[in-house]
């Protein structure tokens, strides 16, 4: 019996040697890079027309508040105010400091990280130990590149949503792919704490991830109290990983305060009492499924009708694949039920979700046709359906309007002026042309250490201008909107102390409105005089800064 164990062992052992002596085939070896570089290139190129997108009314915001944090030290909440998670004026800031101060940088950033995440996507197809099939990583990143910039216009994008909804893909990679276990669980809490700074409702993201975790050591023979408490901690202290530094940073500099009354009591009364768009929620579900028509609807059906066909023939491993993609939508779209606000922006954390129902849907289908055809009939599908959006009232129309300006503007049809004058959203008064105007003309009339104050939400000008407000408003909805009353006494007077001890060169007051905190009359009573007029906007040089009357 040992004799003939010693002899089947060393069978073993020759095939072995036999099968990594074996000579690779070139085609094999070359087959893996080239479908992946070949789809992350054409990703890459997808993502390049944003890098001439100008900021939007929240990406003016976002920028200003991580500039001033970055460029002067000034600190959010305490010194500079707005309302969002601290998230994103890091990923605003970071990307102040690896490109420079430009509203392209966080355009960088975004392709850079939109790739990432499909790439994460890619290989977040199959379970631990089983390989990743040739080309998926970089099929991920050309639909990613897609779903996301295909649909979403310079509004839109440069957001929160597809930085919460790809950390909480990152956390469901970790827990499919990392071999370790305990690695994996603290790995998920890391990702799972990014998802919490930079939007809280992207839990639902993670709660995916989780469950596919507890599939996983349950398959694993860890499901025992031990192993689970074990890896529970992990995944807390991993949470806690990235959270820590930077509310320990935050109490340090003394702004915790600050932070809480704004992120917990300010947005607790903004949204109890502003309501997003009407409607119910399968309106505006059906609404975004009818945006990424007919690729949605091609995606969801298909994993729907794999999913039935897996549970039927009882293949767990594809039932499990299917599923987690449609959890991920169910995820998304929670995410964006729990905040309340159905706005388009709010739906960038649905592109991922689609992707990665994409991706298990060739995956699955197209499995029996060789590699080659796979990624032929994958790009046709993916062109083809985005064209298909022609015969849809979605905003993919709006991007290709989009793209025609800069074709125009790099063939010379459109000058700046009119270039500029594509990027809008006429139904709230946002024309970026004028604000671009204004920003130019306060840069030309000032010197870079004066203080400018631009009334409203328009905090772009500040960008074009390369100009700040020396206070926490540098933008006034939270002073004048009728649903966001918190703490309106006290942040008045506060605003007012702040224009009487740094009092701006100019100041940018709305001409729709001819009382207020917004209007020009309001400042005129305090001495300032009109300078210069643009559509919407006037602009008002302080007492100190106005010109002495000609002598008769």
């Amino acid at each position: 019996m040992t004799n003939q164990s010693t002899t089947a062992k060393e069978a073993s052992e020759r095939r072995e040697d036999a099968a990594n002596d074996a000579p690779v085939a070139p085609k094999a070896k070359l087959a893996f890079p080239f479908a992946d570089v070949i789809f992350g290139a054409v990703g890459v190129i997808l993502g390049l027309p944003t890098l001439l997108y100008p900021f939007g009314r929240d990406q003016g915001l976002y920028y200003y508040v991580a500039r001033e944090w970055v460029a002067r030290g000034s600190i959010p909440y305490k010194e500079v105010l707005d309302h969002k998670t601290p998230g994103i004026y890091v990923i605003h800031a970071l990307s102040i400091v690896l490109f420079g101060q430009h509203q392209w940088s966080i355009r960088v950033l975004e392709i850079l990280a939109v790739l990432g995440f499909g790439f994460v996507l890619g290989s977040s197809l199959e379970r631990v130990g089983k390989p990743i099939r040739p080309g998926a990583r970089g099929a991920g990143m050309f639909m990613a590149a897609l779903m996301y910039f295909g649909y979403f216009d310079f509004w839109n994008t440069a957001q929160s949503e597809i930085w919460y909804s790809g950390f909480g893909i990152c956390a469901l990679w970790a827990a499919k792919r990392i071999v370790k276990t305990e690695r994996a669980a603290f790995v998920i809490g890391v990702f799972a704490g990014l998802v919490a700074l930079t939007k809280p409702p992207g839990a639902t993201f993670v709660i995916v991830a989780v469950v596919i975790f507890a599939l996983r050591l349950r398959r694993e023979g860890q499901w025992a109290t031990r192993p689970l408490v074990r890896h529970a901690g992990l995944v807390v202290g991993g949470v806690l990983a990235p959270i820590v530094p930077v509310m320990g940073y935050f109490a340090i500099v003394g702004a915790l305060p600050a932070m809480k009354d704004i992120v917990v009591g300010a947005n607790a009364y903004y949204v109890s009492h502003e309501a997003g768009a009407h409607g119910t929620i399968d309106k505006h579900v059906s609404w975004i499924f009818n945006v990424f028509a007919p690729l949605s609807g091609v995606f969801f059906l298909a994993c729907v009708v794999r999913l039935g066909v897996g549970i039927r023939k009882k293949t767990w491993e594809s039932v499990e694949r299917d599923a987690t993609g449609l959890a991920l939508v169910l995820a998304a779209i929670v995410a964006v039920a729990i905040q309340g606000k159905y706005y388009l922006l709010h739906w960038g954390c649905l592109s991922l979700p689609l992707v990665y129902l994409g991706l298990a849907t060739f995956d699955g289908w197209s499995a029996r046709f060789p590699m080659w055809a796979r990624h032929v009939a994958l790009a046709a599908t993916m062109v083809l359906g985005y064209a298909g959006t022609a015969l849809f009232d979605n905003a993919a129309i709006v991007q290709r309007d989009t793209l025609d300006a800069e074709w125009k503007y790099h063939r010379g049809v459109y000058d700046a002026r009119a270039f500029h004058h594509r990027f809008q959203v006429g139904m709230i008064g946002y024309y970026y042309a004028d604000s671009y105007d204004i920003g130019k003309w306060l840069e030309a009339h000032t010197s870079e250490g004066d203080n400018v104050t631009v009334r409203g939400f328009q905090p772009e000008i500040y960008a074009v201008a390369n100009r700040r407000h020396r206070g926490r408003f540098f933008w006034t909805t939270f002073l004048t909107s009728p649903f966001r009353l918190y703490r309106r006494e006290e942040w008045l007077a506060e605003d007012a102390r702040d224009l009487e001890l740094y009092p701006p060169k100019y100041l940018v007051a709305l001409s729709e409105f001819h009382e207020g905190l917004d209007s020009a009359e309001f400042y005129e009573k305090k001495g300032y005089v009109r300078a210069a007029t643009f559509p919407g906007f006037v602009v008002l040089a302080s007492p100190a800064a106005a010109p002495s009357p000609t002598p008769p």
